[in-house]
């Protein structure tokens, strides 16, 4: 009977579109004939290893989940946009608004993630914390995400009105959820709320991982990262692993028993949020 591990593997490699091969042992190779589904773009990168019927796993990035084309959104109150974009390598994810401005003003949350890792394939969440709205009467904010010189974008046009009651032609179209209030005596404070970590990564055995957890909040909230059976991961009890605190977890010589969830717990006086990274190492070509 296959063990939680190996159930949470093929679900992750359905919803990756990723086929992969069984090599020697219990790890596996990214097969680069397989379908990675439809990419914006894509290539074969590299030549093929000793003439055999294999070649290097192609490069492509593409958009998994897009934030919607238009909300509206209430003035005053705190909405989120979520993008999810795949990419081999590791895709690097902005947020830019208008005709093309960093969005990293006072109000709003940016999250950048640097492409580090060659040889993965990832699967990344971020999220757009918009604090308050612009006194424009709408806003254009954009996702990208880039890899191997190939780049994807998906844009959202958000129209800030005063109340539900000024709706009026917006009606049509999705009204971004306030996020939670807090209570006025915390006024200026904000709860932990992670805005970006990687859904999933495929990486070499040998290398050493950085599993990202972003995450906003006042008073800054703590990282914790905690693995498949809820206990806290840290150098104490693997010196192979360490949280940096910035809040990225480090996993140096990759391992196949380092396979399964990871599970970043961002919290402050105010609230927590969690998200969950599923790591799987597969054996270089």
């Amino acid at each position: 009977m296959m063990n939680l591990k190996h159930l949470v593997l093929v679900a992750t490699c359905l919803l990756l579109s990723v086929l992969v091969t069984p090599g020697s042992g219990r790890a596996v190779v990214l097969d680069p004939d397989s379908a990675l589904g439809a990419s914006a773009s894509s290539s074969s990168e590299g030549v093929r290893a000793d003439g055999g019927s294999r070649v290097m796993r192609p490069t492509f990035v593409r958009i998994t989940a897009a934030p919607p084309a238009r909300v509206a959104q209430i003035r005053g109150t705190v909405v989120e946009l979520e993008c999810e974009i795949m990419g081999s390598p590791t895709p690097t994810v902005q947020w830019v608004h208008g005709s093309g401005q960093t969005a990293d003003w006072e109000d709003i949350s940016v999250n950048v993630i640097t492409e580090d890792t060659p040889t993965s394939v990832a699967r990344v969440v971020t999220r757009l914390v918009i604090d308050r709205a612009s006194r424009a009467s709408q806003t254009t904010y954009t996702c990208i995400g880039r890899a191997a010189g190939q780049e994807v974008s998906s844009s959202t046009v958000v129209y800030h009105v005063d109340s539900v009651s000024h709706l009026g032609n917006y009606s049509d179209m999705p009204l971004l959820r306030p996020a939670g209030a807090v209570d006025s005596m915390f006024k200026n404070l904000k709860g932990a709320r992670i805005t970006l970590h990687f859904k999933t990564l495929f990486e070499n055995m040998g290398s050493t991982v950085v599993l990202p957890c972003k995450a906003i909040g006042r008073p800054l909230p703590e990282i914790t990262w905690l693995n498949e059976e809820g206990n806290v991961v840290g150098s104490l009890q693997d010196p192979r692993f360490r949280t940096l605190p910035t809040g990225e977890l480090i996993i140096t010589g990759l391992r196949w028993a380092d396979m399964g969830s990871y599970t970043c717990v961002a919290k402050n006086v105010i609230a927590k949020d969690e998200s969950e990274t599923f790591l799987y190492p597969i054996r270089p070509n």
